[in-house]
């Protein structure tokens, strides 16, 4: 049970604003609203000394007694003429979680969960059309705007689909934006919307992403994410933007298990102080020779079998180089058209046999013909490894059981990552 901090007065708009007068006790007021993460603090209030008002974020008032306020968040529903209507067809878990957002009668804020492949985007769509409110779903990748894009246009046929982003300023009832051409637009649209949608949540805390949910003036904001904790420990926060309230979604549909194959390589990573090493040893490393022949070796084989790869690196320079040595191969990242783009998710496994690509498949990107991951470069992040996995354990009828090669390298620092990994795989019950 919370321990609530009494409120005379509050002003409810896109954040809560509280004049210091009207705050029973000062300092528990500020302990509610700080997160010590590694002996570092760091606040989710503002506070306006001259004015001496005192601003949290708007979803926060489960920690607040509030005795008296005016409520000034925008919940409008759309006019009779700009109806929102779903044209899918959701299965029972995803209905599931679209009836719980409406549970009090009318949509609520909060968090759905719910693993890589599951269709969030899809349920999201239906919950967008049933809520019926002038909406902004915000991305933080250009792929994830054009994607966005195509599933409302698809899934809710009748409505104008905005855009803030790539170039493009169109506000609609249905708006889809970047996080960055939101922020720098947020004059003009604030007062726009009475439900954002934010996909990928667990980035919200970092400083422009909370920034911009903050600053958005609307009564509903619901978070999706895969994966909502942070390396950082900042998913802590994730309750103070959308509340606590939070559904997990059941997984009716049973994945075959992915196994692993370790590739122990003889290619050194030594890396003494990371902070000055790493880099520099990466780009020694996806150079070599050695690597990028066992890597092309392995892909030819695995394409020969009827696999479809996802091969991931942390240079862009290895995987120009890997294209060249690896036939019906082809690059996905970031300066990839958007016609490009379309192309490759669309004839991945039949014009294309495996597609190179960086971060930038890390979150949201949707290619169900993927079966087998290359892990090429070393990593240290579960979260990051969780979602990379899920990119080849979407449902396709033509993929065979999902493989994951991890190429293991020689030094002290890469190897303990190693072993993690291995530990993590095994949690997971996947076969080695």
């Amino acid at each position: 049970m919370i321990d609530k901090i009494k409120i005379k007065y509050a002003e409810l708009s896109d954040k809560i604003y509280i004049n210091g007068t009207h705050i029973e006790d000062i300092e528990k007021f500020e302990r509610a609203y700080s997160y010590i993460l590694d002996d570092v603090t760091f606040y989710t209030y503002e506070y306006d000394e001259e004015e001496d008002i005192y601003s949290v974020p708007s979803n926060s008032y489960y920690k607040l007694d509030i005795e008296d306020y005016i409520d000034n968040r925008n919940f409008f529903l759309n006019e009779k003429d700009k109806h929102f209507t779903f044209a899918g067809d959701l299965r029972q878990e995803q209905q599931d979680v679209v009836d719980s957002f409406f549970k009090i009668g009318r949509v609520r804020s909060g968090l759905f969960q719910a693993p890589c492949g599951w269709g969030k985007t899809y349920a999201a769509c239906s919950l967008i059309s049933q809520a019926d409110m002038p909406t902004l779903i915000i991305v933080h990748t250009k792929l994830l705007f054009k994607q966005w894009q195509q599933e409302l246009e698809k899934l809710i046929p009748n409505s104008v689909i905005g855009s803030i982003g790539d170039g493009e300023f169109k506000v609609t009832n249905l708006t889809v934006g970047i996080y960055k051409s939101v922020h720098n637009n947020m004059e003009q649209i604030k007062n726009k919307f009475s439900l954002i949608f934010v996909d990928e949540a667990h980035l919200c805390p970092a400083d422009l992403f909370s920034t911009t949910v903050n600053n958005i003036n609307c009564k509903i904001k619901i978070a999706v994410t895969a994966t909502p904790r942070r390396k950082d420990g900042k998913h802590i926060v994730l309750n103070d933007f959308f509340t606590p309230f939070r559904v997990v979604a059941r997984d009716e549909k049973e994945h075959e298990t992915p196994r692993i194959q370790v590739i122990s390589t003889d290619v050194s990573f030594n890396v003494i102080e990371p902070k000055r090493d790493w880099s520099r040893q990466m780009n020694k490393v996806t150079q070599s020779k050695v690597l990028l022949s066992l890597i092309a070796k392995e892909a030819t084989q695995d394409i020969a079998n009827g696999r479809c790869l996802l091969i991931l690196s942390e240079r862009v320079d290895m995987l120009k180089t890997l294209q060249k040595m690896i036939n019906k191969s082809v690059l996905l990242i970031g300066e990839t058209g958007e016609e490009d783009r379309k192309d490759i998710l669309k004839t991945a496994g039949s014009k294309y046999k495996a597609i190179l690509s960086t971060k930038i498949f890390d979150e949201g990107i949707s290619c169900h013909r993927l079966d087998t991951l290359y892990l090429t470069c070393p990593n240290n992040n579960p979260i990051k490894l969780e979602q990379r996995i899920g990119r080849i354990i979407r449902e396709h009828p033509d993929k065979k059981v999902p493989l994951i090669k991890d190429f293991w390298f020689k030094g002290a620092i890469v190897n303990n990552q190693q072993r993690k990994r291995l530990a993590w795989y095994q949690s997971r019950n996947y076969i080695l």
